[in-house]
């Protein structure tokens, strides 16, 4: 069985057999969300950043604030206009080279699995789908559908005048249903992945082999953001410079951000030989960790992780080549240690201080499998070297401290606009 609670504009909690019936509504009400001229969905998406920020349930979402800040005008206009190129190609034919025509036509009904992991996630993800102008079928954990329900409300509501014309975001949340199901149902999960024209897929090794063996439609494309991992070097200079202490402090906020749990969190630093010994840098740290607002110093931590973060204390407690800064309570820690490793993310604001010879042998760890490098070299020819060689094997951001959460696009290589349409051609007589 499946759990519907947005069908049509209606936003109650109904079941239903299959998925035939809720794609056929999505694809016929995705007609008018085509209609819409791209400039109109991006004026009703930056007026909802303006709505959510003043919605007291939304507000306590931990990155709802930057989720607001990433709807303005502006930034949706870049983010078109890095993936389309011409921001034109969404609602007319355009003009290639005196060659022929060319558009971007959605490619039908997207049906997006996302993990639980950040609750603003669904949100972004909406978001992609609505720039694309195709319709969502949208599968969230029981525990984050309260919050994109209520995200999906303040849209509907939305109201703008554009070119003397008026538009409602309902017309919007009409081509989007969101639903719940037992993800291990073969059957349910099988359904779903038939019902849809594009697949927008989040999760672990595990999750993402799963869906990707279900069964689908011959033209079906799939977007994939598997597993990463990310961590931030700093070379000497940049460490006995005046720009460490105020990087140090905003990488201790890249940390406690969603507590560790994102892609884009940091699990190791890795910091060059220099002046400042590294059980000294890792005081400095805590003082930054100490500093943190409220909301982000004490954060709800599964007992799971807070077990491993004490098993992971004791452990680097009773190793005389490893040292501990901590917490008196559970809710951030330094390990320290000069093992040439990614170590294993333990999550709950810990973190691993490594201390290397050179920052030349870190790419020696690069896989594919990283997402974010925060790399605070300060000679500009000498990052943009390290960033050229980190991305050839395998890093797709090279960011810096206070940034690595940024919802930039291209993210995890990936242009999901570009790829949530199908680029159709017009040729002349």
């Amino acid at each position: 069985m499946v759990k519907c609670y947005l069908l049509d504009g209606e936003f109650s909690e109904q079941n239903q057999d299959n998925f035939a019936d809720i794609s056929q509504v999505v694809n016929t009400n995705r007609r008018a969300l085509h209609a819409l001229p791209l400039p109109v969905i991006i004026e009703i998406l930056s007026a909802l950043g303006k709505k959510i920020i003043q919605n007291p349930h939304l507000t306590k979402i931990q990155g709802i604030t930057y989720l607001s800040l990433w709807l303005r005008k502006r930034n949706l206009e870049q983010i078109c206009r890095i993936n389309y190129g011409n921001l034109s190609y969404p609602d007319s034919f355009v003009d290639v080279e005196n060659r022929f025509k060319m558009t971007a036509q959605p490619r039908g009904v997207v049906a997006l699995w996302v993990a639980a992991n950040i609750p603003t996630l669904a949100i972004i993800s909406i978001v992609q789908t609505i720039l694309s102008k195709n319709g969502s079928i949208v599968k969230v954990p029981e525990e984050n559908k309260d919050i994109l329900l209520q995200f999906l409300q303040e849209l509907a509501s939305v109201e703008v005048t554009y070119d003397n014309s008026h538009y409602s975001g309902l017309d919007i949340v009409k081509a989007i249903s969101v639903v719940s199901f037992e993800g291990r149902n073969h059957t349910i999960s099988s359904d779903f992945s038939l019902n849809a024209d594009c697949r927008l897929v989040y999760g672990g090794s595990k999750a993402i082999q799963s869906i990707l063996a279900l069964p689908q439609k011959d033209h079906c494309e799939t977007i994939v953001y598997g597993p990463k991992y990310s961590f931030g070097v700093f070379d000497r200079e940049f460490i006995e410079s005046d720009l460490f202490e105020k990087s140090l402090d905003k990488m201790a906020k890249d940390i406690a951000y969603f507590n560790q749990m994102a892609c884009s969190s940091p699990q190791v630093l890795f910091f060059e030989k220099s002046s400042f010994q590294l059980q000294t840098i890792g005081e400095q740290l805590a003082r930054c960790f100490e500093n943190l607002p409220g909301d982000l110093r004490i954060q709800p931590t599964d007992a799971g992780i807070l077990a491993n973060i004490i098993n992971i204390r004791a452990k680097y407690l009773l190793s005389d080549d490893k040292s501990v800064i901590a917490s008196d309570d559970l809710s951030w820690t330094i390990l320290i240690d000069n093992d040439f490793r990614l170590e294993d993310p333990v999550h709950g604001k810990c973190i691993f201080l490594k201390e290397v010879e050179s920052l030349d042998t870190v790419p020696e760890l690069i896989t594919r499998k990283i997402q974010a490098l925060s790399v605070s070299i300060f000679n500009p020819q000498k990052r943009e070297s390290f960033a050229r060689e980190a991305t050839y094997l395998g890093v797709d951001r090279i960011v810096i401290p206070g940034t690595i959460h940024d919802y930039d696009l291209p993210w995890d290589g990936i242009l999901p606009l570009s790829r949530l349409v199908r680029w159709v051609i017009l040729k002349y007589q």
